[in-house]
């Protein structure tokens, strides 16, 4: 037997045979004893890196985790009972209640400092102006609609403070620097932005 960390794998027909068949589906650590259990001698990790890449073999793993596409050799298989009454307790139980889990109607701050509310399970979240505007307008903001705070201060969820612009006007509304944190000034602002838009629109298409 080879000791040294440079193995003649031609000389070692039936050493070929084996990795080739074992490797894929399998980690490093598995290989390794896989090995020494049948020759009686343990790889090195350099020994099967050389091994894989000389014989083009891949194991479909990553870090001694299975990557996505990549069936675990034991896929199908009955977990051992002695294991199981091991884990048992660590196991998730069907109905039982994660410890992250947020009921509908919690809110959360986003990392960009606006508040969002979750509307329905398992995490959906919707932007907390949309849901108060919706609430007290009885209009439900389009994909292309975003409602913003007139006087700038993202908490300030009175209705007399959100108003709802077309994502084209709010790039005007930006862009021509229109905004500021006056509620007045902003929404006359606001509707200057809105109908650019629409003139804008209007005009390119007369332009076609």
């Amino acid at each position: 037997m080879e000791r040294s960390n440079s193995i003649s794998w031609l000389k070692h027909p039936e050493y070929i045979k084996f990795l080739k068949a074992y490797i894929p589906g399998h980690t490093e650590e598995e290989i390794r004893t896989a090995f020494e259990k049948k020759y009686g001698y343990r790889l090195t990790e350099g020994q099967i890196g050389n091994f894989k890449h000389k014989h083009k073999v891949r194991s479909g793993t990553k870090g001694g985790q299975f990557i996505k596409g990549q069936s675990p050799h034991n896929k199908g298989k009955k977990m051992p009972p002695e294991v199981y009454e091991k884990i048992r307790h660590t196991m998730f139980k069907k109905g039982s209640v994660p410890l992250q889990y947020r009921p509908v109607g919690s809110e959360r701050i986003d990392k960009d400092g606006y508040t969002v509310v979750k509307v329905a399970d398992p995490n959906v979240w919707v932007l907390k102006q949309r849901v108060v505007y919706e609430q007290k307008t009885g209009i439900k903001p389009k994909k292309n609609e975003v409602v913003i705070f007139l006087d700038g201060n993202r908490q300030n969820f009175d209705i007399d403070n959100l108003y709802l612009l077309t994502r084209g006007a709010l790039a005007r509304y930006c862009q021509d620097g229109l905004y500021c944190n006056d509620r007045q000034i902003s929404r006359a602002a606001a509707g200057i932005a809105a109908l650019k838009d629409i003139t804008g629109k209007i005009k390119a298409g007369r332009d076609q």
